[in-house]
């Protein structure tokens, strides 16, 4: 069985790689508690020998070390830094009474634990943003690879003159759909960009989304005809928007080319849109493979594709980006592999259906 989905190449701007710094785990506060247990042992030697300059930055030492496995470490590490300070080593010993210096001084340890827990955190995304962009270059290179050679091989053939005039069209239509998956890479690549930059942008006009529906349908209806998918369109008025006529069409676009790549011929693509009070539902249902549970919630993630297709599985994330932006959702469900997959946008109309 096919799967719909699957992991390829590098996970582009994961955020998950620099965000492991949160509770860290109950043995990273395990470890908090060693390292401040062994601060203690290293300032009780340096209090007898009468070393009082440096005796208690061996607490700050503990800290820091905790603080990198995680924030909440690291400032436990300095609330009990601050205990065990005043109650070992500040006169009365071994008194519970807290006064106002002892709340000064564990301030100070968490503190400190936040600026260097602050710090490791920056340096740690730093680290893993560049490998991000190390491991998209060579992505980048190697998905580009395909399309050129195939280009630049019938490219050949025709300047040699080799190749038989009956087989010029299929070499014509090598170098146009190669071209234009080249294009299509290009445009997802520069969508990347100003979504990670924060960048996109929106030309927002009054528009009807059930036109916007019935052309995306209309446009790949001749691909799912040659392909032998039938596509079944139920689409109903739901009122005025207000939102980006193509980048509406691409999210539509890319939902609809999905379902009809992963549908077999004989297979079925029901397209749904209906109001729902203030807001416009759109599903798109397809017989097709469907979608592995284990990979279910990670369809939006960058670098999720089918073994099969084309491009950098980049679309539902640039997708699930623009409905975004437009104040909505897009969800996914299936049933499991061969069940079919189901994909679900809601956006805002500023006029509910009526009737």
């Amino acid at each position: 069985m096919r799967r719909r989905a699957q992991l390829r190449g590098p996970i582009f701007g994961r955020v998950a790689r620099g965000a492991g710094l949160g509770a860290g785990g109950m043995w990273a506060y395990g470890i908090a508690l060693l390292l401040t247990l062994v601060a203690t042992g290293f300032t009780a030697v340096c209090h007898e020998l009468g070393l009082g300059d440096v005796e208690f930055a061996w607490f700050f030492v503990s800290i820091a070390l905790a603080s990198c496995y995680g924030t909440a470490p690291g400032v436990f590490a300095g609330v009990l830094a601050g205990f065990l300070t005043n109650f070992v080593f500040i006169p009365p010993l071994y008194d519970l009474q807290i006064e106002m210096d002892d709340v000064l001084r564990t301030l100070v340890y968490v503190t400190v634990s936040l600026v260097i827990g602050k710090l490791v955190r920056a340096r740690q995304r730093a680290e893993a943003e560049a490998k991000d962009r190390e491991g998209l270059l060579s992505y980048v290179a190697h998905e580009l690879r395909t399309p050129l050679g195939a280009i630049s091989s019938w490219a050949e053939l025709i300047r040699r003159g080799t190749i038989p005039a009956e087989r010029l069209p299929h070499a014509a239509e090598v170098i146009l759909r190669n071209g234009k998956l080249l294009g299509r890479i290009t445009q997802d690549l520069v969508d990347l960009s100003r979504m990670a930059l924060g960048t996109l942008s929106l030309r927002r006009e009054p528009l009807d989304p059930a036109q916007v529906v019935s052309d995306c349908v209309a446009g790949v209806r001749e691909t799912a005809l040659q392909k032998g998918v039938v596509i079944e369109e139920a689409v109903r008025p739901v009122g005025e928007m207000l939102a980006d006529r193509e980048r509406l069409s691409q999210v539509v676009g890319n939902v609809l080319n999905n379902a009809i790549r992963f549908t077999p011929a004989g297979g079925e693509v029901h397209v749904q849109l209906r109001g729902d009070g203030r807001r416009a539902v759109l599903t798109v249902t397809d017989t097709g493979g469907g979608i592995p549970p284990q990979l279910l919630p990670r369809v939006f993630e960058p670098g999720m594709r089918h073994a099969g297709s084309e491009g950098f599985g980049l679309g539902l994330t640039i997708a699930r980006d623009i409905v975004e932006h437009h104040g909505g959702t897009i969800s996914a469900h299936s049933d499991g592999e061969g069940l079919g997959a189901s994909f679900t946008i809601v956006l805002p109309v500023s006029a509910a259906a009526r009737g």
